[in-house]
């Protein structure tokens, strides 16, 4: 497992794209900070640190393609077969690949977090402190619960990728799913409420867990999800377990 997992990290670290995503995320978060000093009227200095100064919106995408690609490309280029001729699982190949993404996304995270800081004490300093008040509790508690929030909801549909890119050799389509996934939370958000007050056991359904984040920023949306926070915390690793499982069933029948 750990072999293979080193070989899934080469490969990533080897590619253009995950220098050029680097680079992409560093520039949208030094870019967002100083859009917020120069026109504080329109975006909110402290409104932004929350989201990493908008870098999360662009790490789900940046995401969902990288989940997509390490799997569909294995069939697309034919490489999977010689990964599966070896002495590894199938299993231990496709963990291997979800471990990868797990660290990208943390690293991510991490470092856009480490950028915002750094952003907010060379552009924003003087607009807020990390102990003022934020929405619920101090401005950097609030800032990391968020964070945390929207790594876990990113996470189910990632999850959801993965187990679409185990049944195409494109990654067009799992990439597509993904991001629509994403859309259609803010496109659909409010019939879903509807039909959740007249029929509340749907309020279990995938979609209405992708509002883990947004609840914790703003605690009045539980009267629309009908789920707690706690709830909507375990939902979301459950439905995340419940997609990769799936996934690895499909991938350990595919033919190659």
């Amino acid at each position: 497992m750990w072999t293979l997992y080193k070989q899934e990290s080469f490969k990533l670290l080897k590619k253009k794209s995950t220098l050029w995503v680097s680079i992409v995320l560093a520039l949208i978060v030094f870019g967002f900070a100083l859009t917020s000093r120069l026109q504080p009227k329109y975006f909110s200095a402290s409104g932004l640190f929350a989201s990493n100064f908008g870098a999360t919106t662009f790490i789900m995408f940046f995401l969902i393609a990288a989940a997509a690609s390490i799997i569909t490309m294995e069939f697309q280029y034919g490489t999977i077969k010689t990964v599966v001729s070896q002495r590894y699982s199938r299993s231990s190949i496709l963990i291997s690949k979800w471990l990868v993404i797990l660290t990208y996304s943390l690293y991510m995270y991490i470092m856009t977090g480490v950028l915002t800081l750094i952003a907010k004490f060379i552009f924003v300093n003087s607009k807020f402190s990390l102990t003022d008040a934020g929405y619920n509790n101090k401005i950097w508690q609030d800032w990391l619960a968020n964070l945390g929030a929207g790594l876990l909801t990113l996470w189910l549909l990632i999850s959801l990728v993965f187990l679409l890119a185990t049944l195409f050799k494109s990654s067009a389509v799992a990439i597509s799913v993904g991001i629509l996934g994403y859309f259609v939370l803010n496109i659909v958000s409010s019939i879903m409420f509807i039909l959740i007050h007249s029929h509340e056991w749907l309020k279990w359904n995938p979609i209405n867990f992708l509002n883990y984040a947004s609840q914790i920023v703003e605690p009045s949306l539980s009267k629309m999800t009908r789920l707690s926070d706690t709830q909507l915390l375990w939902g979301n690793i459950g439905y995340i377990a419940v997609f990769l499982c799936i996934g690895l069933l499909l991938f350990r029948k595919r033919n190659v």
